[in-house]
């Protein structure tokens, strides 16, 4: 089956829709690099065109990992989710903080045909003061995704260095490995992040 009955190419997002794994590569403002990180993100349509399904989970820093050697680094401590449906009308997508799933902010367009941009804000949270990560996502080809932008967040830990400017690059890379079939401990994973929102929400 060749790519293009796969895909409706004039149907802005549906090239991203699939189970993916991948990794990000976190650079400090100067260039220089910090750790490394690997990901799964599946993606798939809740209404054909109009609403579509994010699911990201970062499984924590591989360098931390290695430097600690296998089994002795709380994995499950640093894993980072990002859940939210995108509403696309026609090639902009927006979500919003509801109170389910995640309360990350996304905005974005596509530009052309396998180049999109996005915004997310993430919120205030912990110990962390919240910031934006812009990013440019663009196909290589129909199944390699790579993504890249800068991350600015709300205020920087040296009061000296003005809020709008950037602290770090965050450089992703995702390789697609099944189209419609999302695995299932793909699966396994979002329904056991719904089951903690619906947790914390109850108490």
């Amino acid at each position: 089956m060749s790519d293009t009955t796969i895909f409706d190419y004039a149907t802005p997002y549906d090239i991203m829709v699939g189970a993916w794994t991948g990794h990000s590569i976190l650079y400090d403002s100067k260039g220089e690099y910090k750790f490394t990180g690997p990901s799964i993100l599946s993606i798939y349509w809740k209404v054909p065109g109009k609403v579509l399904r994010y699911f990201q989970e970062d499984m924590g820093n591989l360098d931390a990992i290695v430097a600690q050697h296998e089994g002795h680094y709380p994995v499950a401590d640093v894993i980072q989710t990002r859940a939210f449906d995108l509403h696309i009308d026609p090639k902009f997508p927006k979500a919003c903080a509801s109170g389910k799933d995640s309360p990350i902010r996304v905005q974005g367009s596509e530009s052309r045909p396998g180049t999109y941009l996005f915004h997310l804000e993430f919120p205030a949270e912990g110990k962390s003061p919240g910031g934006n990560y812009y990013n440019n996502q663009y196909f290589s080809n129909p199944n390699e995704r790579h993504i890249i932008g800068p991350y600015v967040p709300n205020v920087h830990a040296d009061s000296a260095t003005p809020a709008s400017d950037f602290s770090s690059v965050i450089a992703q890379t995702f390789t697609r490995i099944s189209y419609a079939d999302i695995p299932e401990e793909f699966q396994a994973l979002e329904k056991a992040h719904m089951k903690n929102v619906e947790e914390a929400a109850s108490k």
